[in-house]
């Protein structure tokens, strides 16, 4: 019982402090936005990320990778794809995912100055994955 009460006192000495500091309002929003509902919906759109990137075929390709092209980091070739490549596919994903997400908040906004930002940047994030894209499909081809 000794090492729960010890943990309980730090872990309600850290709240206090973490109250102070920034404020209980603040506390409150940050607890509100990390709630088990919305960890899960975190986790499913990373595993549906890194699923949309490729990491099945990445899996599968690793034996060939690893026994003929060891020193490449992005293989030029369609058929086989590396973590590298991978990674550079969610990494896409992403940002195209999150311009998306710009763009829809542009529409949800009442006031007049903000949608127009909202829409511009989710424009531009939007393209500049869609160039990122574009370069790595135009390095693979051969």
């Amino acid at each position: 019982m000794g090492i729960k009460k010890r943990i309980l006192g730090f872990y309600n000495i850290v709240i206090e402090r973490i109250k102070q500091l920034i404020g209980k309002k603040r506390l409150v929003k940050l607890s509100s936005l990390l709630t088990l509902r919305r960890i899960i919906e975190i986790a499913y759109m990373v595993i549906l990320l890194i699923l949309f990137a490729g990491i099945i075929n990445a899996l599968l390709e690793l034996e060939t990778v690893r026994q003929y092209f060891s020193d490449l980091s992005i293989i030029r070739s369609f058929r086989i794809q590396s973590f590298m490549d991978t990674f550079l596919n969610f990494l896409v994903v992403s940002v195209g995912t999150l311009g998306i997400y710009l763009m829809y908040l542009g529409g949800r906004k009442t006031s007049t100055k903000a949608p127009s930002l909202y829409v511009i940047s989710g424009l531009t994030v939007l393209i500049m994955s869609a160039l990122i894209f574009w370069f790595i499909l135009s390095y693979k081809r051969v």
